[in-house]
């Protein structure tokens, strides 16, 4: 039975410090989660400042789309013409990835909040960690077996997550 352990650390650079561990822990990388806030946001609400006496407003829009997840064919004719609005953008990597399905998906599936909660964790702790990533913090998950469970909980205990939470799935 999958057993999941998660919790939000203070920036990037310790939690890249966690997946590291836990990747030398011989945690396999498809089982370790990341959802990070995008560093280069501040760019994409900056955009109306480009002016069009250059080719980056053109490419700007373009890398906006791309950042959204539009792949070949999916993508509508007007991409490359008008700039998708976009509050705030978020990395994330690996089963959590999966589980908001990408761009066109997450609204369906609940987005990030949504996507924690499938993995068991309650509702409310969910919505707090999606307020500490929007803050800069860094959240970090392990799938994981009762019986794998130790060398993930020996990292966390190292690290000392905010937040920490373990949840077991019958799925």
């Amino acid at each position: 039975m999958p057993l999941f352990i998660a919790g939000v650390f203070r920036d990037r650079g310790l939690a890249d410090r966690v997946v590291t561990a836990l990747l030398d822990g011989g945690v396999p990388s498809g089982e370790i989660s990341l959802v990070v806030r995008e560093e280069a946001e501040e760019d994409m609400r900056d955009r109306d400042d480009l002016g069009e006496e250059t080719a980056f407003p053109g490419l700007a829009i373009h890398s906006a789309w791309e950042r959204l997840g539009w792949a070949g064919g999916a993508r509508p004719p007007y991409r490359d013409t008008v700039a998708p609005q976009i509050d705030w953008a978020v990395l994330a990597a690996g089963p959590i990835a999966v589980a908001i399905g990408g761009a066109q998906l997450g609204a369906c599936s609940g987005g990030i909040v949504g996507s924690m909660g499938n993995f068991g964790f309650p509702l409310d702790l969910a919505r707090q960690w999606y307020d500490s990533i929007h803050d800069g913090r860094a959240w970090v998950m392990v799938r994981t077996s009762e019986g794998q469970a130790a060398k993930a909980r020996q990292v966390f205990e190292k690290y000392r997550p905010e937040l920490h939470a373990e949840s077991t799935r019958h799925w």
